[in-house]
């Protein structure tokens, strides 16, 4: 074998050797940006869910969902003759999917404050003074806060599901229960905000009303200074 042909023998392996490092550099790179673009897609199928889920109790009905593949679909059109995604190709397809990631969060956002708020609204949350057993009130209580503490908060699955239920168990409770007169709305509200108000302060139709609407066995008395 002469000089020449073991020269280009060993040009020839050094040419292997460097496409296979070659080889293994890009893989590197493909395989660590697909893990950001995999996070990416993980987040957008989160709000897609969160979509579906207020879509499913008949909110946020005008959130468009087309447009939620646009990064994949140009992924997949941008792919070179190798089949290895450039970074060009990769970062094109995160702005993309962040972009839709972000309007459906902020959708979902406004979906979930108008229908808490709606059915709220609905609620006959006054009800809850007129419940007759105080473990009743206390528990109606407590699950008006639960619910308006939910719906101050960032929309999810879960708070979606919580929200509903405990919805649907206050509602219950105040299914069977009279209006109160506006007039025992603001005076339970009074003694509920200003807890140290004496006889003074309470009308003889006042008191009258507290008999009349069966709140007198719930409110105490109790002499200042003892």
């Amino acid at each position: 074998m002469s000089v020449y042909e073991k020269a280009k023998l060993l040009e020839d392996h050094a040419s292997r050797i460097a496409d296979g490092e070659d080889s293994q550099r890009q893989a590197a790179r493909v395989s660590s940006r697909l893990l950001e673009l995999h996070s990416q897609l993980n987040q957008l199928r989160s709000q897609v869910a969160i979509t579906q889920a207020l879509q499913s109790r008949g909110a946020g009905l005008d959130i468009d969902l087309s447009g939620i593949d646009d990064g994949r679909a140009g992924f997949e059109r941008s792919l070179g003759p190798s089949g290895l995604p450039s970074n060009p190709v990769f970062n094109t397809a995160k702005k993309k999917t962040q972009a839709v990631t972000d309007r459906l969060a902020e959708e979902n956002q406004a979906a979930w404050s108008a229908w808490t708020e709606q059915l709220l609204t609905e609620l006959p949350l006054a009800r809850i003074s007129m419940l007759v057993e105080v473990e009743t009130e206390k528990r109606a209580s407590k699950r008006q806060r639960e619910l308006q503490r939910i719906a101050k908060g960032t929309v999810s699955k879960e708070a979606i599901t919580t929200f509903a239920t405990t919805y649907a168990g206050l509602a219950e409770l105040l299914r069977d229960t009279q209006d109160p007169p506006e007039a025992l709305v603001n005076l339970l509200d009074r003694l509920r905000e200003q807890p140290g108000l004496t006889l003074r302060d309470v009308t003889d139709e006042e008191i009258t009303l507290l008999r009349k609407c069966g709140m007198d066995a719930y409110i105490g008395l109790q002499r200042k200074g003892s």
